[in-house]
């Protein structure tokens, strides 16, 4: 038989005999709030690059069979017959002519200097005859300036010479229009009329 230790009133336990408790343990104070960690720096990726590769190395000359050597300076020699080709007479015409009814006797001067020694007659005498008629322009405009001196009579004159150097470079504009034709056709140069001062 067990006996049991004795009990006060109403089921408590003495004073004397304390309940088997635990202390109760002091309280932990917080921990401090971790620091956010820094995301460490990483230098950004570059594509990889590419390896050097030296370039493929140049053929090598090998000499043609049965002992043959190139053609001094290594380029193929033109065909037999081959001719350097020539500059159209036509385009020098045409554009002798069209200067020349602007800027007058200059580039017609030019152009019968370049073609005298071609040996091409048609192109000289289209050339010639542009010279021709561009001194005579230039001769018509310092006949106008003497003549605006002449007192009284010499403005009359000057106006007349004006009004003839007008039609002049019209009839010079319509042989510019008409030289390439004519030139092609083989007939003389388009010019109404025309002095010869140069033969």
């Amino acid at each position: 038989m067990t006996t049991l230790p004795p009990e006060g009133q109403d089921g408590q336990t003495p004073a004397d005999q304390t309940p088997n408790v635990p202390a109760p343990e002091a309280p932990v104070p917080p921990a401090a709030p971790a620091a956010p960690e820094t995301p460490q720096y990483q230098a950004p990726q570059q594509p990889a690059q590419p390896q050097y590769q030296a370039p493929p190395a140049a053929p090598q000359y090998q000499a043609p069979a049965g002992g043959q050597t190139p053609p001094p300076g290594g380029y193929q020699q033109p065909q037999p017959g081959y001719a350097q080709p020539v500059s159209d007479p036509v385009s020098n015409v045409t554009l002798n002519y069209w200067l020349s009814v602007f800027f007058t006797w200059i580039p017609a001067l030019i152009f019968f200097l370049i073609e005298k020694d071609k040996g091409n007659r048609q192109a000289y005498d289209y050339h010639r005859d542009n010279l021709n008629f561009s001194l005579l322009r230039v001769a018509a405009v310092i006949a106008a300036y003497i003549l605006m001196v002449i007192p009284y009579i010499g403005w009359v004159l000057a106006i007349i010479v004006w009004i003839g150097l007008a039609v002049l470079f019209v009839f010079h504009i319509i042989a510019a229009v008409k030289a390439p034709q004519s030139y092609r056709n083989g007939e003389r140069p388009p010019f109404i009329f025309n002095i010869p001062l140069v033969k």
